[in-house]
């Protein structure tokens, strides 16, 4: 073997053992996710309910849009009622989804080719919950925590089952 071919070799094995591994989540159910920097109010870094989308389905802001009767698809927050009370849902597009949660760590596991999918949706739907105070529902240790996962994971399993 010439010594160009060595100093190939070697160099390749130097690059591509110095290239570091990087963990993925697979999200079976959903994953809760404090935000990068999305500010609502006097609220900071506020907590996304995750989850992965099903690309064949309906596109999730028109199916919350159906559901809720909202003024058009493009509505990004708006109001619920449970048990008397009022909560703000805040819905990521696309944009937000990337910009405010490092979505390159969580994996898909159902890869859809192009012509299964409905419209140009997202591998994955984000939505925070407020409270009428402005506190997030989702934070580790919030008093409206598990109301808030319960309403969001009846809304997210009945999402995936719509067709």
């Amino acid at each position: 073997m010439n010594k160009g071919m060595l100093s190939v070799l070697v160099l390749f094995f130097m690059l591509t053992s110095c290239v570091s591994t990087r963990n993925v989540i697979q999200i079976d159910d959903y994953i809760l996710v404090t935000t990068n920097g999305k500010d609502v109010y006097e609220t900071k870094n506020i907590t996304a309910f995750v989850f992965e989308n099903n690309l064949r389905n309906l596109p999730f802001d028109q199916f919350v849009t159906n559901k809720f009767s909202l003024a058009g698809y493009h509505t990004r927050e708006f109001w619920v009622t449970i048990d008397s009370n009022r909560y703000k849902i805040i819905m990521y597009d696309n944009a937000e989804l990337e910009k405010y949660i490092d979505i390159s760590k969580f994996m898909v596991s159902t890869e859809e080719t192009q012509d299964m999918k409905i419209g140009s949706q997202g591998k994955f739907v984000a939505i925070s919950m407020l409270n009428a105070s402005n506190e997030d529902c989702l934070a580790e240790g919030s008093l409206y925590e598990n109301i808030a996962i319960k309403f969001l994971k009846n809304l997210k399993d009945e999402y995936l089952r719509y067709k």
